[in-house]
């Protein structure tokens, strides 16, 4: 492993360990550089700010390991949710940061390509695929964060198994 990606991972730690203990929006460079031992200088060095690290986290840990595998349309929902309750205490606090260069808007721009592809298959060239895709990537984002902010009691497949029940319900009592 290169010494970029070790001191990549250094700041990563210090940051999931920091957001183990209280929110995101009380944590400050200080603190992630002080939590491993570095300088402010070897932050923006390999980051814009503490929201690029938090994506890069997310990116890192998980997109990676999915991006090659043949994933259908609820196994991507459902390994992401898989993921998140793995990480529950990280990710629902990086979910209540909203706004410009938040987590919740990163978690979009990666959903909404990948659910693109998955309703091009569905809709076949139509020409709303696009407005399709913010539609669901948004329902998606705020209900994985309802589930992680009220403590995700329920497990990631049955929370899945909702919401695909609740989707597919009301496509088949519209086309009744």
């Amino acid at each position: 492993m290169s010494d970029s990606q070790i001191t990549k991972r250094a700041l990563a730690e210090s940051m999931k360990n920091l957001m183990e203990e209280r929110p995101m929006k009380k944590i400050n460079i200080g603190d992630i550089v002080e939590g491993c031992n570095m300088n402010r200088q070897s932050f923006y060095y390999h980051f814009k700010d503490k929201y690029d690290l938090v994506n890069w986290i997310y990116y890192t840990e998980f997109i990676v390991t999915i991006k090659d595998v043949p994933l259908h349309s609820w196994e991507i929902v459902e390994k992401i949710c898989e993921f998140f309750y793995e990480n529950k205490a990280f990710y629902k606090n990086a979910f209540q940061v909203t706004g410009q260069n938040s987590f919740s808007e990163y978690f979009i721009e990666v959903l909404h390509p990948i659910l693109t592809v998955q309703l091009n298959n569905v809709f076949k060239n139509n020409k709303n695929v696009d407005f399709y895709a913010t539609f669901y990537a948004d329902a998606i984002r705020v209900s994985i964060s309802r589930w992680l902010t009220e403590g995700a009691a329920i497990p990631p497949e049955k929370f899945v198994e909702l919401i695909k029940t609740a989707i597919e319900g009301v496509a088949a009592y519209i086309n009744e």
